[in-house]
């Protein structure tokens, strides 16, 4: 690929996508590690933050 050409995913993923960077402790955030270990990451966190919208939403 020469420079300056992109692919089709690079140009789907610019209009698209947001990329979010988490940067985790292994002392304190041990607990979050643990529960992440063995899952899809990405997959997990997403299905926990739409658990915690759907649980704000119901205390309203």
């Amino acid at each position: 690929m020469s420079e300056g050409k992109t692919t089709a995913k690079e140009r789907y993923d610019a209009r698209t996508a947001v990329h979010v960077s988490l940067k985790l402790n292994k002392g304190t955030d041990a607990d979050i590690l643990t529960a992440l270990d063995g899952k899809a990451k990405q997959t997990e966190i997403k299905r926990l933050i739409r658990q915690g919208i759907k649980f704000e939403k119901s205390q309203k």
